[in-house]
């Protein structure tokens, strides 16, 4: 039998559930207007877009954090532990495909269009360096919302595991979606709407126990 360590639900209110939509929808939104192909005639908007998602990207990230918010202990903390160390890396590595993929290239090729100079070669280098790196913080974010599924499961049983399937879903479409439309702002909705799958279930056993319990709040 698991421990009352093992078994304490996180601790979530409704406005997380709202801070949990934040990284997705705003990614989803940049990346419907993220051209398919960088060329010279996208280049400034390619990079444009990516400087604005430099922030948000590691969101998804941030949100495995809120999702674990109070597990801490026992076999649960653990596990929590690492989705949260791993959710890190996806942030550091995918932001180096954000800066050097979007930033860099697109800075690249916009200014070859005022010198003429042929940039084809480190154009490809550096995409192959963004997405080696890349590829590392989406598999650590793929195994983070693994283990976010695993805790959830654990605390809510089946109930949970809808909304951690949406979540894992999403973090393996990520692979090779990124944000373009149609199937990378899709893959962004999912992330959101997993999540609040998960979350509405600490929320609601949350508030349960605050019912049940007079005088009683968890922070």
């Amino acid at each position: 039998m698991a421990s009352s360590a093992d078994t304490r639900p996180p601790v979530l209110h409704r406005h997380h559930v709202a801070l949990l939509l934040v990284g997705p929808l705003a990614l989803a939104a940049a990346g419907a207007t993220h051209p398919a192909h960088l060329t010279s005639s996208s280049a400034e908007w390619w990079r444009q877009v990516h400087i604005v998602m430099l922030p948000l990207f590691p969101l998804l990230g941030a949100n495995v954090w809120i999702l674990l918010r109070g597990v801490w202990d026992g076999l649960d903390g653990a596990i929590a532990t690492g989705a949260r160390v791993l959710a890190f890396v996806y942030a550091a590595f995918y932001t180096a495909l954000d800066v050097l993929a979007g930033i860099a290239n697109g800075a690249l090729v916009a200014n070859s269009n005022d010198t003429g100079i042929d940039v084809s070669a480190p154009k490809s280098v550096i995409f192959g360096q963004g997405n080696d790196l890349a590829e590392v913080g989406v598999w650590a974010l793929v195994v983070s919302s693994i283990l976010v599924s695993v805790v959830y499961a654990r605390r809510f049983g089946r109930f949970a595991l809808g909304g951690g399937l949406v979540l894992v879903t999403a973090s393996v479409s990520f692979l090779d979606s990124h944000v373009y439309p149609v199937r990378g702002v899709v893959t962004m909705i999912g992330f959101g709407v997993g999540a609040v799958v998960l979350a509405l279930h600490a929320v609601r056993r949350h508030e349960a126990l605050v019912t049940a319990t007079p005088g009683h709040h968890l922070s």
